[in-house]
């Protein structure tokens, strides 16, 4: 008699995230498919930055920007740092534009690093293909 049981596996949060920034990096470096690339990397950012709390990437760079821009810290998150991201995930009718103009290799670089950059910070690991993203950024983003 053959089982039905479906094959199970344990994965935790922050081994997902770790399988989405790797497959972020791919997608950015082998395929220039940087929509992806971006909501992968956001994906992982968020969840790896919400074991950090305030100690994020996000949370740390958004208070600097609101006190050095004079800003409140939801106009920096919200129209700079996750416009894109959240543009990509989400439609709010009549709120969203039907078409954005933003430089995605640049906005798939910044959730790249946001999100390895989170990783460092909760474990000091990187993911396979960080070593790669980080050689590609020093040749091609100096």
């Amino acid at each position: 008699m053959q089982d039905l049981t479906p094959n199970f596996s344990s994965l935790s949060k922050i081994d997902a995230s770790v399988d989405q920034i790797d497959w972020s990096i791919r997608l950015f470096l082998d395929h220039q498919a940087f929509v992806p690339a971006i909501t992968l990397a956001g994906a992982a950012e968020e969840i790896v930055g919400a074991v950090l709390g305030e100690q994020s990437i996000f949370a740390l760079v958004k208070k600097k920007l609101s006190a050095d821009l004079d800003l409140p810290e939801k106009i920096i998150s919200q129209a700079h740092m996750n416009k894109t991201r959240n543009w990509l995930k989400h439609w709010k009718e009549m709120q969203d534009e039907e078409t954005i103009y933003v430089d995605l290799e640049g906005e798939a670089i910044q959730y790249i690093v946001r999100a390895l950059a989170n990783l460092i910070l909760h474990d000091r690991s990187l993911p396979s293909e960080g070593p790669r993203f980080f050689e590609w950024l020093a040749a091609n983003r100096k």
